[in-house]
């Protein structure tokens, strides 16, 4: 049987069409017929820790001193309480301080922190000063950066008594009456 160039030029172009439907299907089953498997590991979570730090103050201010003399002084105290989930380092600093008429430079201030057995009535002293100085001194202590103390705390619950005492100096000229000072005493606490 001959056939025609024009009957075989058809018969190619048809066959083209036919090769890549078949090769289209042996590629699309041979890419089906692989092995697999997996695995997984299912219940993963995340959960932040905590640093909390609180005092016993009850809202008070630890002084509120009126009529203050040349060498007058006095002091108080309050336990401060770190709850943390980490180890932490509290510090000491001031805030919102007012002192107009520079009575800060003539108010020493001494901040000390009291041994486990330490109560207001019986204090006993916990190892160093941590800040013998004036009032506008520490009061250039504005965050836990230049913060003073440096208390080190365990995880967990932690209580420490600390004490502020302040003495209005001897020598207080009368540039000093009825001048006013005013700052708020911070405890911060960072974990390490």
């Amino acid at each position: 049987m001959h056939l025609s160039a024009r009957s075989t030029r058809l018969a190619a172009f048809a066959a083209l069409p036919l090769a890549v439907v078949i090769s289209g299907v042996v590629v699309g089953t041979s890419s089906y017929a692989a092995f697999s498997d997996t695995t997984e590991n299912a219940g993963n979570s995340w959960a932040t820790g905590k640093v909390a730090i609180s005092d016993d103050d009850e809202g008070q201010a630890l002084f509120e001193v009126a009529g203050l003399l040349p060498g007058d002084t006095g002091s108080n105290c309050l336990t401060v309480t770190a709850d943390t989930s980490a180890a932490s380092t509290v510090r000491l600093y001031a805030s919102d301080t007012v002192d107009l008429d520079a009575l800060g430079s003539s108010l020493a201030v001494v901040v000390e922190r009291g041994a486990p057995e330490a109560t207001c009535e019986r204090f006993v002293p916990g190892g160093d000063i941590l800040f013998a100085g004036t009032l506008a001194e520490l009061a250039t202590s504005t965050s836990f950066a230049d913060g003073v103390g440096d208390w080190s705390v365990p995880a967990g619950t932690t209580d420490s008594l600390w004490r502020v005492t302040y003495h209005l100096a001897d020598d207080a000229t009368n540039a000093l009456q009825e001048a006013e000072a005013a700052t708020t005493f911070v405890w911060e606490a960072q974990n390490d």
